[in-house]
């Protein structure tokens, strides 16, 4: 279903919207045809409660499911922040090297930076890291460390400048796991059982008129569907229109550059 979320967002609304309520109209055609109006309403009253307590459950489902993954959606943003803050300190600490040594690092680190944006945030939304990326970093890495502690003024300050390249390779590695997580299968399914018994019950709370019913149902429809694209997306932070921005990434490449 990744098709869902790789068009502008009013598109992909739109063409859930649509096919939700042309799959609810013929449901309501088949429903009304085969059952008369008199027929649905004997069982008014009893289905009334037992639908108002299956909605109150259902609505909790939904909304711990809309909590869990916005707080993961933002969790995956800031993991991005954190990593992009520590390379840039790790920059800022290594301006105590010698010229020579410092210059490659910044190489280095620019490498990186461009790796991320040109290639690795095109194959995180698959959940993989870049070989190119990879190279980039494992080379930053391996040329920091065979840097001689001997010719450095500041031997403590490069340990320090070790440790945040560290960290950024942690969050690195958390900003690929965000992009493989996804809300488990057992959750959807009973999402989307709870979800058609919602709106089944719809069918059940007939009026005389048609156009009313259906506009009845046609609003239920809406809800579910439009709180489980939410869902949706929310579970793919790296796709599609709403897909986070490499923007941080850019903007410490500017400063590389421009401090260069």
């Amino acid at each position: 279903m990744r098709f869902l979320i790789i068009f502008s967002l009013l598109s992909e609304i739109f063409l859930v919207v649509i096919v939700s309520l042309i799959l609810t109209y013929l449901g309501f055609l088949i429903i009304r045809k085969k059952f008369s109006h008199e027929k649905l309403s004997e069982n008014h009253t009893i289905a009334s409660y037992i639908f108002n307590a299956f909605i109150i459950i259902y609505a909790v489902l939904l909304a711990f499911v809309v909590s869990s993954n916005w707080l993961s959606y933002e969790k995956s943003q800031e993991n991005v922040y954190r990593e992009t803050t520590y390379l840039s300190n790790f920059y800022r600490d290594t301006r105590f090297l010698p010229d020579s040594s410092k210059k490659v690092i910044t190489d280095k680190l620019i490498n990186y930076t461009r790796a991320v944006i040109d290639f690795e945030w095109q194959t995180i939304t698959d959940g993989k890291t870049s070989p190119e990326a990879d190279i980039a970093f494992d080379d930053l890495w391996n040329t920091y460390i065979k840097i001689p502690v001997s010719g450095i003024s500041n031997p403590y300050l490069y340990q320090v400048s070790l440790e945040k390249l560290n960290q950024a390779s942690n969050y690195r590695r958390m900003r690929i796991l965000d992009a493989e997580q996804t809300t488990p299968s057992v959750l959807w399914t009973v999402l989307i059982i709870c979800g058609i018994i919602s709106t089944g019950y719809t069918f059940y709370f007939t009026t005389k008129r048609r156009r009313i019913h259906f506009l009845l149902i046609a609003t239920v429809v809406l809800i579910n569907v439009l709180l489980f694209y939410l869902i949706y997306v929310l579970d793919h932070p790296y796709r599609g229109y709403s897909k986070i921005s490499s923007e941080p990434f850019q903007l410490i490449l500017n400063k590389f550059l421009y401090l260069r």
